[in-house]
């Protein structure tokens, strides 16, 4: 009687435990992934590495894996990590890369310093993360870095995906479609303008130029000629967009 007590007690406590254990997991599931995802830490897996650069203004740290499941679905992983803003100065965007010594390993992306569309202040941090099915020996790296106020920051990594050629060229683009722009309709209209300046100046993915400007480097250009032209206004309004635009292309003209 007294082992059925045991094993009675035994078998509550495996119960509550694994329906506590179901339940964190798809919690973390909805936060990590998706919902209707069983999501957990993946310890066994060896973190990442980071590749020191002394003077990025992003910091990459806390590197950690999940690994996830849902019913009719593998079972896959994801790599979520901490991006800290170490600079005196508020972020706008940026390109972080990976790079394995398995080529089916590497892979980047941009994007906005804020995950809401703000920029991203002195001190704080964002996450950032992808899809990790396959187990690559990783190493994480940042490429290039935009502030709010249109400078920028820039690896030197031959492998960097956005490269000062690039973003000049695609800034160049930018600012002689905005230039047409103001001279046709003034500056108020060039304002309204900048939200599709990336469907007026496409990228080119497959230019023979792109080992030079970086895979994303001219888009990141055209992007950087919008947060000049924005910034501008928020100083000194549209007399100041269009000092802006008219001294950047007299600039780009006089090379």
């Amino acid at each position: 009687m007294k082992n059925a007590k045991y094993l009675l007690i035994a078998l509550l406590t495996l119960g509550v435990g694994t329906l506590a254990a179901a339940g964190c997991s798809a919690h973390l599931g909805r936060r990590v992934w998706s919902p209707g995802v069983f999501a957990w830490r993946n310890f066994l897996r060896q973190p990442p590495k980071i590749e020191y650069q002394l003077d990025a203004p992003l910091l990459i740290t806390n590197p950690r894996y999940y690994s996830f499941m849902s019913i009719g679905s593998a079972i896959g992983g994801v790599l979520r990590f901490d991006i800290i803003n170490r600079s005196d100065k508020p972020i706008h965007s940026y390109q972080c890369r990976w790079y394995s010594p398995n080529q089916m390993g590497n892979g980047a992306y941009g994007a906005w310093a804020n995950s809401q569309g703000a920029n991203l202040l002195p001190g704080q941090s964002t996450e950032g993360g992808t899809s990790a099915h396959e187990y690559f020996e990783l190493t994480l790296t940042m490429d290039f870095v935009q502030f709010a106020d249109g400078t920028t920051w820039f690896s030197t990594s031959p492998e960097a995906t956005a490269k000062p050629e690039g973003v000049e060229a695609g800034a160049k683009a930018a600012a002689e479609s905005l230039r047409k722009v103001l001279e046709r309709e003034g500056a108020a209209a060039v304002m309204r303008e900048l939200p599709q300046i990336h469907a007026d100046v496409p990228s080119d993915f497959f230019t023979p130029e792109l080992d030079k400007f970086g895979t994303f480097g001219f888009y990141c250009g055209v992007t950087n000629m919008a947060v000049r032209v924005r910034h501008a206004y928020e100083e000194g309004g549209l007399e100041r967009v269009e000092a802006v635009i008219r001294s950047f292309s007299s600039s780009v003209k006089a090379r």
